[in-house]
């Protein structure tokens, strides 16, 4: 295959892989992160576009919230395309960003010689973060049938109320960027948050 009709085979994986998955890691959350790292890239340049994309398209079908927590079956079938794209050569790269872009799985010592995830994880975070970044919280909330807010609730990075997560993950985001376009970018996203925060303290304490 040509690397056009490798990018359409990616698409069609990450489909139907994310089927199922809640609307924020849906196909639009793909979207979204593919611009968001084509413009990171375009600025930063650091890695090849071509694995880029191909690691975005990809970088959330094999999440353990969504493979029943068999995450090294989703590797495996996640190799296997790879495999059956003609693509071994990246292969380990692409395996490797994948395995690291999660807030969860952070791991300072590989992503400082991973440009390719440097940059793939500052997209994927960009996107938890802002507007987007809120709604896509209280979505996964409700699919997960989490409170919106516990009155209370001592953030441990566990926590059980949307609001909760923002101060597990969300709030941190901003420190936590690879790139300087990534850094600049998250700046006003995170405002969004506080400013939110302000307002829903606001009214929940009318």
């Amino acid at each position: 295959m040509n690397r056009l009709d490798i990018i359409k085979s990616a698409e069609e994986f990450a489909k139907q892989r994310m089927i199922g998955f809640d609307s924020g890691h849906d196909w639009y959350h793909i979207k979204r992160v593919r611009k968001l790292a084509v413009y990171i890239n375009e600025h930063e340049k650091l890695c090849d576009p071509f694995t880029l994309d191909i690691a975005v398209l990809l970088h959330d079908t094999a999440d353990s919230k969504f493979n029943k927590d068999d995450q090294e079956r989703g590797y495996k079938i996640l190799e296997a395309f790879l495999k059956s794209a003609g693509l071994d050569e990246i292969n380990d790269q692409v395996i490797n960003a994948i395995k690291y872009v999660s807030f969860s799985n952070n791991k300072s010592q590989c992503i400082e010689k991973d440009l390719l995830l440097m940059v793939l994880q500052d997209a994927d975070r960009l996107d938890a973060i802002g507007a987007i970044g809120i709604a896509r919280a209280f979505n996964y909330g409700g699919f997960r049938n989490n409170s919106i807010y516990i009155p209370g609730e001592i953030s441990n990075g566990k926590s059980k109320s949307t609001i909760g997560h923002f101060y597990d993950k969300l709030l941190r985001l901003k420190d936590l960027m690879n790139t300087e376009t990534g850094r600049m970018l998250a700046k006003e996203r995170h405002l969004y948050l506080e400013n939110f925060l302000k307002q829903f303290y606001d009214e929940w304490d009318f």
